[in-house]
């Protein structure tokens, strides 16, 4: 792989990292605005949708040559593992929820070798121990834990890792963009029929939920799921996982900004384990090249 394509994938994964980081804070202000999960759901991937289908044929992007295989992977891949995290936040505080999501990048390397083949390289094996390491000091906090609530931590993170690990195969060859509209359409049509089967339905009538909505299908989800697919075309859904991992630390970093949570010494002995991972990464591959 040339230089300048894996230095593209990991920016890309750093950006979709990012914009991933916000949609914790969007959602908390949505939901102080009377909207519910599965309708707060619903509203992020219709507005997503509508978004990416206006550029696909603005731009005329071309559309994949199949496209069931990319509706089954919006069906069963992303659709369940969008909804299981905020199910597990029933159980679990956010903290615990976020170690046992990022969890997943050991799974996207389990599966891929299982499945694939790929055996792990000792850099992965190295940037995933410390990307583990980093999520697991930052928010790993003393006390008991209900045994649902770590069970569907878990379930998180394997179906997460799953989604990743299937989306590179469906994906491969796909434009990013028209592939994640047809993804949005399949998660806005699930959500819609959860929301209405639970009575979950709301209209977003005031200007602040409207600029909520709006955040959120935008800002933590169109930017960061096309740059996410993008960057798995680039370097792979293993190593834009790992690269993922750096999430957790720029929300720990929104959340004492915005909402003025303390970063104490374990968040930020943490961010320093997760940024080590992801700069090992990316200067193995600069010294690949020189």
């Amino acid at each position: 792989m040339p230089h300048n394509a894996r230095g593209r994938g990991i920016l890309l994964a750093l950006v979709s990292s990012a914009g991933f980081s916000t949609l914790g804070l969007f959602a908390k202000f949505v939901y102080g605005q009377g909207f519910s999960v599965a309708g707060t759901l619903a509203w992020r991937f219709t507005l997503a949708a509508v978004f990416l289908w206006v550029v696909v044929l603005a731009a005329r992007r071309p559309l994949p040559k199949k496209v069931w295989p990319v509706l089954l992977l919006g069906l069963v891949g992303f659709s369940p593992q969008a909804g299981l995290y905020f199910l597990t936040l029933r159980f679990l505080d956010p903290g615990i929820t976020s170690v046992l999501l990022y969890t997943y990048p050991s799974f996207v390397v389990l599966f891929g070798f299982v499945l694939w083949k790929k055996k792990p390289t000792r850099i992965q094996l190295a940037a995933l121990a410390l990307s583990l390491a980093g999520c697991v000091v930052a928010f790993w906090k003393s006390g008991s834990y209900p045994a649902a609530g770590v069970a569907l931590g878990i379930a998180v993170g394997v179906s997460y890792a799953a989604y990743l690990v299937a989306g590179e195969k469906v994906l491969a060859g796909v434009d990013s963009i028209s592939g994640t509209a047809l993804v949005m359409t399949v998660a806005a049509c699930v959500y819609w029929v959860a929301a209405i089967a639970s009575g979950g339905v709301k209209l977003p009538d005031t200007g602040a939920a409207i600029g909520g909505l709006a955040c959120i299908a935008l800002l933590a989800t169109v930017i960061p799921i096309v740059t996410l697919f993008a960057s798995m075309g680039l370097i792979g859904a293993a190593d834009t996982s790992l690269v993922s991992t750096l999430e957790p630390v720029l929300t720990i970093t929104l959340s004492a900004i915005f909402l003025g949570e303390r970063l104490g010494t374990a968040q930020l002995a943490g961010a320093v384990l997760v940024l080590s991972a992801v700069l090992i990464l990316a200067l193995s591959e600069r010294k690949k090249a020189a």
